[in-house]
């Protein structure tokens, strides 16, 4: 099981989103998946309008894995196709999380999002009652609580600096991530068993829900 998670969700100029999904699968993910304590990369694309066209996943060991010299190499260091690609982001927010609760262990080829802010008293209930009831409805392969830090969710690094130039980096505070078998199963179960207006209701703010189909992914077998 993964102990932290980072999360990038984004939006492209038209000019380069071609060459930017080629740059992806191509050399981003590999850059990134392949580095020490990193467990896998998932690239997403919404097929409907929502508050992001793109997400991407990063499994890793822990969350010392985003702050690891290693990584931050990388991200001081970008090479030519990611500074050509990067100041081309739009709405771009970044986490990275740790893994609170995590029903289930399939990967689904649907997922939705939910990212929020605040909610003193929302833990508990999620915890409790809203995430376990939705990793038992049918279609649902995984269900998971992600906590952010802070401090790691928003680096001072060259690529960071990149994208303050093209829109800023958000974050988000804490998010739900939901798999399903697909979409005719995950947003029933959503609409139905955590609606924006349940999260609202007990404290949530900034709510922000895009759901998303699997595009491509990659495991780190070294």
């Amino acid at each position: 099981m993964a102990g932290a998670m980072m999360a990038a969700w984004l939006d492209i100029t038209p000019e380069v989103e071609a060459e930017f999904a080629d740059w992806y699968f191509r050399e981003h993910v590999p850059e990134r998946v392949t580095l020490p304590g990193f467990l896998s990369g998932r690239r997403y694309t919404a097929p409907s309008a929502g508050p992001n066209k793109y997400l991407a996943l990063y499994e890793a060991t822990a969350t010392e894995v985003f702050a690891s010299e290693a990584y931050r190499a990388r991200l001081e260091a970008p090479t030519p196709w990611t500074s050509k690609i990067m100041p081309h982001f739009r709405n771009f927010a970044r986490s990275v999380f740790d893994v609170r609760l995590e029903l289930g262990n399939q990967y689904g080829g649907a997922i939705t999002t939910i990212r929020y802010g605040g909610g003193g008293d929302l833990v508990g209930w999620l915890e409790g009652e809203a995430l376990p009831a939705l990793a038992e409805r049918s279609g649902i392969c995984r269900v998971r609580l992600l906590e952010a830090d802070e401090a790691q969710s928003k680096p001072q690094t060259k690529e960071a600096r990149m994208r303050d130039g093209a829109g800023g980096n958000a974050w988000a505070p804490w998010t739900v991530c939901v798999e399903s078998i697909g979409m005719a199963w995950l947003r029933p179960a959503v609409d139905e068993l955590l609606p924006e207006r349940a999260l609202a209701q007990r404290g949530a703010t900034d709510i922000a829900t895009g759901y998303y189909d699997f595009v491509f992914g990659m495991e780190n077998r070294a």
